[in-house]
């Protein structure tokens, strides 16, 4: 067993020789293995920073993962946008009050959705939620 003031096995291949106590190493160690000092040891430095990436790249660059994503974000809001009766192309199109009126319906939604919310959020409730007990009762065993 090592005693507390004894150097680890990590220490002592540093030091290019073992470790014995009361025993005194005055010649110096020139050996390869001492000249560089391990990894262990350059905590404190940094890494050389990976090279940066052109702008377009950082601009642009999507995975396909993310370029599903940002199809699927436009389909939706051209649903909405759709559904709000947008046309841009009308002879009496004004795009302060396109901003004004959008900003209108969005005021009403949301006061719908807080008047109205309850209703289908209890109603989604009373089937997922039972699903969901039964489901978290019957995946207990395998969960740790």
């Amino acid at each position: 067993m090592a005693t507390p003031d004894a150097p680890g096995p990590a220490l002592s291949r540093t030091m290019g020789a073992t470790y014995m106590p009361g025993m005194t190493d005055t010649s110096p160690d020139t050996s390869e293995e001492t000249a560089r000092p391990s990894p262990g040891w350059q905590f404190w430095k940094k890494r050389p920073a990976a090279p940066k990436r052109p702008l377009l790249l950082r601009l642009f660059g999507l995975s396909v993962w993310g370029g599903a994503k940002l199809v699927l974000t436009c389909v939706l809001v051209g649903f909405v946008m759709l559904a709000m009766q947008f046309d841009p192309a009308a002879p009496g199109f004004d795009a302060t009050s396109a901003i004004g009126e959008f900003l209108r319906n969005l005021i009403g939604a949301a006061r719908w959705a807080l008047a109205n919310f309850w209703k289908p959020a209890l109603t989604g409730a009373s089937i997922v939620l039972p699903i969901w007990i039964l489901w978290r009762l019957a995946t207990l065993p395998f969960r740790k």
